[in-house]
Formats: C-alpha cells, sequence, structure tokens
C-alpha cells in the first residue's frame, strides 16, 4: 500500500512537471509568435472623416518607410506599417493629424479645421483669389480666344470651302492660325496662363516660406526666387510636403 502511495506520487509529480513544461513551452511559442506578428510590415485600412463625413483626398504618410497613400472619394485608404510607426494625415486647410501604430488592424483619422481658419477667411473676405483674377481676365480680353482659336481648321461635314468627301477647310481658323493677330492673341493667352499660375505658386508657397525660414526683406525674396518651385508641384503637394520641400531646401542653404 505504501508503495502505491509513492508509485502514484512519483507519477502525479512527473505529470505535473511535465504539464508545466509544455504548457510554458506553448506560451513561449504564442508570445514569439505575437511580438513576430506586431514587427512586421502589413497593410493597415482605415477612413479618414471631417465632422462625421468621409473625406477625400487626405494624404496618409508613413514617415518610417516614407510611403505615402490618399483616401479615395469614400474617403479609405489602405497603406503599409508596422507596430510603432509614425502615421502622419494632413489635407490642405486641415489640421495634421499624427498616429503612433499600436497594432491596430483599422484606423479611424477624425480631422478637423483649424480654429483661427474662419477667422482669416473673414478678415481677408475682399481679397481677390488668383482664380477670380483668371476668370476676370479671360472675360476681358475674351476676344483673345476666339481670334487665336486655330482648332478645327479642317472640319467634317462643312459646307464651306469643300474638298471633297465630306472634308473642308475653315478660313477663319486658318486666318486666326497665320495672322499676326493671331499670334498676338495666343501670346496674350499664354501670358494670362503664366500670370495664374505664378499667383497660385506666390500664395502657397511664399507664406510658408516666410514662416519657416524665418527670414524677411531680401533675405526671403533671395530665397523665394533660389527655390521657387514649379506649379506643377505646388498643386500636387500638400501644404506638408511643400513644408519639408522648405526645410530641405533651407538645411542645403545652411551648408553651402
Amino acid at each position: 500500500m505504501k508503495w502505491r502511495i509513492k508509485q502514484t506520487n512519483i507519477s502525479l509529480w512527473i505529470y505535473l512537471n511535465i504539464g508545466m513544461h509544455k504548457s510554458s513551452t506553448l506560451t513561449c511559442v504564442f508570445l514569439f509568435l505575437a511580438i513576430l506578428s506586431n514587427a512586421q510590415v502589413r497593410e493597415i485600412s482605415g477612413l479618414v472623416t471631417f465632422s462625421n463625413q468621409r473625406l477625400n483626398g487626405a494624404s496618409i504618410k508613413n514617415l518610417k518607410i516614407n510611403q505615402q497613400t490618399i483616401s479615395n472619394e469614400r474617403g479609405e485608404f489602405v497603406i503599409n506599417a508596422k507596430t510603432g510607426d509614425t502615421l502622419v494625415a494632413f489635407k490642405t486647410d486641415f489640421v495634421t493629424d499624427t498616429i503612433i501604430l499600436a497594432g491596430q488592424q483599422y484606423l479611424i483619422i477624425r480631422l478637423h479645421k483649424p480654429p483661427s481658419l474662419l477667422k482669416t477667411v473673414i478678415i481677408h473676405s475682399t481679397a481677390i483669389s488668383p482664380e477670380s483674377v483668371y476668370e476676370a481676365n479671360k472675360k476681358e480680353y475674351k476676344d483673345i480666344y476666339v481670334k487665336g482659336d486655330k482648332s478645327g481648321i479642317i472640319v467634317p461635314g462643312s459646307i464651306m470651302v469643300g474638298l471633297g468627301f465630306g472634308i473642308a477647310i475653315n478660313i477663319d481658323k486658318i486666318y486666326n492660325a497665320v495672322s499676326k493677330e493671331g499670334k498676338d492673341a495666343r501670346r496674350l493667352q499664354r501670358n494670362l496662363t503664366k500670370d495664374y499660375k505664378n499667383s497660385i505658386i506666390d500664395k502657397r508657397f511664399n507664406p510658408l516660406a516666410a514662416s519657416i525660414t524665418g527670414y524677411k526683406g531680401n533675405k526671403l525674396k533671395d530665397f523665394i526666387m533660389n527655390y521657387r518651385p514649379s506649379y506643377e508641384m505646388v498643386i500636387k503637394s500638400s501644404d506638408y510636403d511643400i513644408i519639408q520641400y522648405i526645410k530641405r531646401r533651407l538645411s542645403e542653404g545652411k551648408k553651402g
């Protein structure tokens, strides 16, 4: 009887120790897999909203891997990231939001307008936007868009000077294409468009350059002239992108 009790105790001891060992091993395995999963770059889906409405055209950038995406017309986006990465969400006229990923599989980013935005609009309500100036100039010089138009010289099915087979030549368009008046009109069109594009660049780039560099007077003018971006860059970039561009150029100038 005593032997049986000892045998039972030994068996129980062996069972418990083996069981505890297996349990510890499994726990370690699960912890390792969890850590490995969190450390891996994966696709993170999300939604950008403003005032409980889906917001399209917002940029979401992963600063760790320098990858960027844009929310679609439904405010949805997908970006690669892993736990610990810093995501920045931004859009013109909205407050930039920063998120440090903590293992979420789905993100809801709520962007907000800056509190001073409405006040700024009221103060500058009498200012004329570049778009308004451009449209006003187009109306004032509307004749140049007629005189400078050389499209449609060959017109199918026209009743003008016929060439047979339903093809004709538009005499007015030929005159517009070759005459000095037509060339001058097209030159003026190009100048109006150039002025409009320069106004857009000035409106977005110059205030940010002054704010980020802290320069004034001729020093600011020199910086703007030397590092003035193209119109294409300005219309495709967010304020965040332009700010980063200014900081890079400022750093290069100081090194030089």
